[in-house]
């Protein structure tokens, strides 16, 4: 018996050794079939996510090339206001390496088309917008990807403002005072009252806004500055602790929370309008006389050439340089007609009688009338001008301009005063009291409807304040308690160049009461005035991917 259990042991130890065999075969297999699956799907995740890396490196290459013809358009738009297909055709392709540009198109999108914006920052006020379309498509041999962007030229008339400054702007009235319209300045806004100021619309400012004058110690006025937000109710930029300005770190984000987007400045990237010049030009080149080698940009800006009729030293021409031989007292010419006390000389002027231009059916077919006399005295004044030509006027000199008496008061029309500088006088001028005591030069209520576009003396830091948009209408007389209404609006795009004399109050003119306010029919186009200048800006429209 004992020798029949030995065996039956050896056989089941050699059952189970074959056992654990069979289990070390499979437990094996099971290992190696995991181990390769895995490894088979990690390279294949490898395979996917260089393929997709791949892919969003070619959508951010479409997006580059998009950015660098946005740029090259917007450059050229800058000195070519109306590119031909052949100008878009040669803008070059982005260098960026590791990439091909299939697709690269640049083309006008239908014709120029007056509208109202919709898109950037000046939405509201109608432009004329002319559509750029994009195409970018950029492919890495195994992606490609494609997009289109539409870019917006924007021509935009410059007397839909109630005030628009190149320079800096500063508003610091006396007396409580509103504007009506937009305000806007290229530079910077230096804003603040006496008793108190209230904006019934934008304030913009490509540069900063500060609460104080700029020639000052950086010292807050006390009265109040109101401005509508964007649900029309006016805010103060007195906040309770503080005057809300750029000395704020919080500024760019308070001044959203407090006005919407009726404040802005440069810490909201607003961009600037210009007129369309070459980048090197001065903006008082459009009221210069034409000269030999003027360039096709200049002909094209400057009213010398868009003028039906030329008044230069006295004599009176049409577009092409034929006298008219016009009647005496349409356009005389007087030496030492009257002392400005301001710029301390006597004015010699070339005076234009509305009045008398109209009955002798000299007004231009165009409306326009450009005037330019010669010396360091000249200067341009205009008379008899409360009824203008039925198509509107638009007046442009490169002298100071004196402005006598109601303007344009019956059957109102379009009108332009564009000029070095401007006096307003009052129908009770008297020559012959002009150096005369201040107290003699006593005005008469006085209404002027026009849109005024001029230049003023700088503010220099810490001394010589320029008056601000309140006296850029220059006075010389004593207006105490005497109401100057004007309804318009008031453009600055340079320096004077020839009225030089320095702002002072009290010596030679004292402040009326200040009627002002932007003519909310400007807001129409059908009452433009003949010429009106249109500044220009590039803006970003709809942007897609399209594979």
């Amino acid at each position: 018996m004992n020798s029949e259990k030995k065996p039956r042991r050896r056989d089941k130890k050699r059952a189970q050794k074959g056992m654990a065999l069979v289990l070390t075969v499979i437990l094996m297999t099971i290992l190696l079939f995991v181990t390769g699956t895995t490894a088979i799907r990690t390279i294949g995740q490898a395979r996917v996510t260089a393929r997709d890396v791949d892919g969003v490196r070619t959508f951010y290459a479409a997006e580059a090339c998009t950015e660098w013809a946005a740029a090259e358009l917007q450059n050229l738009l800058q000195t070519n206001l109306a590119p031909s297909q052949q100008d878009l055709d040669a803008l070059p392709q982005p260098p960026l390496s590791g990439f091909t540009f299939p697709t690269y198109s640049i083309a006008p999108q239908g014709t120029r088309t007056q509208q109202v914006l919709t898109n950037g920052d000046y939405i509201g006020l109608i432009g004329f917008v002319q559509k750029y379309q994009l195409l970018c498509g950029a492919s890495s041999g195994r992606h490609t990807s494609q997009i289109e962007q539409i870019i917006e030229h924007q021509f935009i008339p410059l007397f839909q403002f109630g005030v628009f400054y190149d320079e800096d702007l500063e508003i610091f009235p006396g007396p409580q005072m509103t504007f009506v319209g937009r305000i806007h300045t290229n530079a910077d806004l230096y804003i603040g009252a006496e008793s108190g100021i209230s904006c019934n619309s934008y304030v913009t400012a490509v540069g900063d806004i500060w609460h104080y004058r700029k020639d000052g110690s950086h010292v807050d006025p006390p009265g109040f500055v109101n401005i509508r937000d964007h649900l029309g109710v006016y805010q103060d930029m007195w906040t309770g602790a503080y005057w809300l300005d750029e000395r704020q770190a919080t500024w760019a984000t308070e001044a959203i929370e407090r006005w919407g987007e009726m404040v802005q400045d440069g810490a909201h990237d607003l961009h600037n309008l210009k007129l369309p010049l070459p980048p090197a030009e001065d903006m008082h080149v459009i009221v210069e006389r034409g000269v030999p080698g003027d360039t096709p940009d200049l002909i094209d800006a400057k009213y010398w050439y868009k003028a039906d009729v030329r008044i230069v030293d006295g004599v009176m021409v049409d577009s092409g340089g034929t006298p008219l031989n016009p009647p005496s007292g349409v356009c005389d010419y007087v030496v030492d007609a009257f002392r400005d006390g301001r710029e301390e000389k006597w004015m010699d002027v070339i005076e234009l009688d509305i009045a008398a231009l109209v009955a002798a059916g000299l007004n231009p077919d165009n409306g326009i009338i450009y005037i330019s006399g010669s010396g360091s005295q000249n200067a341009v004044r205009v008379l008899n001008g409360t009824q203008l030509p039925a198509g509107g006027l638009t007046i442009v000199t490169d002298n100071p301009l004196y402005l006598l008496g109601d303007y344009n008061t019956i059957s109102k029309k379009g009108s332009a005063l564009i000029c070095d500088a401007i006096t307003i006088l009052s129908g009770n001028w008297n020559d012959a009291l002009s150096n005369q005591f201040l107290s003699l030069r006593i005005p008469t209520t006085t209404w002027v409807n026009a849109c005024i576009m001029t230049g003023h003396v700088e503010t220099t830091y810490g001394s010589t304040y320029s008056g601000g948009v309140e006296n850029l209408p220059r006075f010389l007389e004593k207006w105490s308690g005497v109401t100057l209404t004007f309804r318009g609006s008031i453009i600055d795009l340079w320096f004077s160049r020839q009225a030089t004399g320095i702002w002072n109050y009290g010596s030679y003119y004292t402040a009326p009461n200040r009627n002002w306010g932007f003519d909310t029919d400007l807001l129409d186009p059908a009452n433009w005035p003949p010429g009106t200048p249109r500044v220009h800006i590039i803006e970003r429209g709809n942007w897609r991917q399209i594979s």
